[in-house]
């Protein structure tokens, strides 16, 4: 999924001040200093955005970015629009929840809340939005469970898994059988230990 965060640092000079007499030349040249010091941090990290955002990470954020603002717009507005400007605000929207989609870039959660916000801003019998609602979820339960099955078939022709899964069932009875756990550890954190020891000696 597309998760780019940009974040910028600001830097910040305290001045503590004792009891004695501080001149006004001091305070203004120390104003100035941390001022300049501000300008140039502020500058750096400006720059420094400027340039990620200049990389091709940083375009597809700046286009994920406009294309959530563009979805708040339309369902914010939705009401408001005319049946004609509706209709192709929310085409182009559906169009680009596709593109998203196919690209892996909207979880599946993500986008059947999107399609649901569109057809509830695009048809207006509350019966009928019902009805797409309830297909939409079935679609989706139906593509979870191909995922699954496809996740599991794959898992079944890896021999990594496969010899995972014996090591597996000897360590959870060898386990089970001991009389003393070594270590003052529970059964359960032993048996924890030893099959992730297993799992990285299988797939190091």
């Amino acid at each position: 999924m597309l998760g780019l965060a940009l974040t910028a640092a600001a830097l910040a000079a305290a001045v503590s001040l004792g009891s004695w007499p501080f001149s006004a030349s001091r305070a203004a040249a120390t104003a100035q200093a941390g001022g300049d010091a501000g300008a140039a941090s502020a500058a750096e990290a400006g720059s420094g955005v400027h340039t990620m955002l200049a990389t091709p990470q940083g375009r597809r954020f700046q286009q994920r970015r406009q294309f959530q603002d563009e979805a708040k717009r339309f369902f914010r507005d939705a009401a408001a629009l005319g049946p004609a400007e509706r209709e192709r605000r929310a085409q182009a929207l559906q169009a680009q929840i596709d593109r998203y989609e196919q690209a892996d870039e909207l979880s599946a959660g993500e986008t059947m809340l999107l399609r649901v916000g569109l057809i509830r801003a695009t048809v207006p019998d509350e019966a009928r939005q019902a009805l797409l609602v309830q297909q939409l979820a079935q679609r989706y339960r139906s593509q979870a469970a191909q995922h699954e099955q496809a996740f599991v078939e794959q898992q079944a022709r890896d021999p990594k898994f496969q010899a995972y899964k014996r090591s597996e069932a000897r360590i959870v009875a060898e386990t089970m059988a001991m009389q003393q756990i070594p270590g003052g550890l529970t059964r359960d954190e032993y048996l924890r230990q030893r099959l992730q020891a297993e799992r990285e000696r299988i797939y190091r």
